[in-house]
């Protein structure tokens, strides 16, 4: 049963195959499927594709988020990848993530849906932007993943001009969002 709703970025084919190109090297399967969301194979249920989340809320409220979201006007956004960081996740697990340098232009964005739609989790006062590569209890298994990344590792940039809400858990598509350059 599907309890929450998030939205998150997509990235087109061009925009992908820029952060494939970084996690091709590692030879395991990932998930970025968080520890904790009461799924029973969390591998199977990672079918988001690479993305960064602006905000979540809870499925009673998604009606109402359709609402606002279908207000907020967006332009293309560029996001610059900094560098591949570790934090701490859910149920002593690790996270292995591209790091998002400051935005204004996302933040802004961020903001505006927030000031709607408020979401604690979220707040623009203190959430971090990342892009999750995999989750996973055995910290040498994430700092040997982070290593083999950074071997070739650049800062790049990427380019967003959707997003899309998704019930999550299982995965489902409740709508997409374009850019003011894709409405057109």
């Amino acid at each position: 049963m599907n309890k929450r709703i998030t939205f998150i970025s997509v990235f087109d084919d061009r925009n992908m195959e820029k952060i494939k190109y970084y996690i091709k090297k590692i030879n395991e399967k990932l998930c970025k499927v968080p520890f904790g969301k009461s799924v029973n194979n969390r591998i199977e249920a990672d079918t988001l594709p690479y993305h960064f989340t602006l905000l979540a809320w809870d499925m009673k409220d998604k009606e109402k988020v359709i609402t606002a979201l279908s207000q907020i006007v967006f332009s293309k956004l560029k996001i610059y990848i900094k560098n591949v960081e570790i934090m701490n996740g859910k149920e002593n697990s690790y996270v292995l993530y591209f790091s998002i340098e400051e935005n204004k232009e996302l933040k802004l964005l961020q903001e505006q849906i927030y000031h709607i739609l408020p979401s604690e989790r979220y707040n623009p006062e203190n959430f971090k932007f990342h892009i999750t590569i995999h989750i996973d209890k055995d910290y040498s298994k994430i700092l040997s993943m982070k290593e083999q990344i950074l071997q070739n590792f650049k800062p790049f940039e990427l380019e967003v001009d959707t997003f899309r809400l998704y019930e999550i858990y299982p995965v489902k598509l409740v709508k997409q969002f374009n850019s003011i350059n894709e409405k057109n």
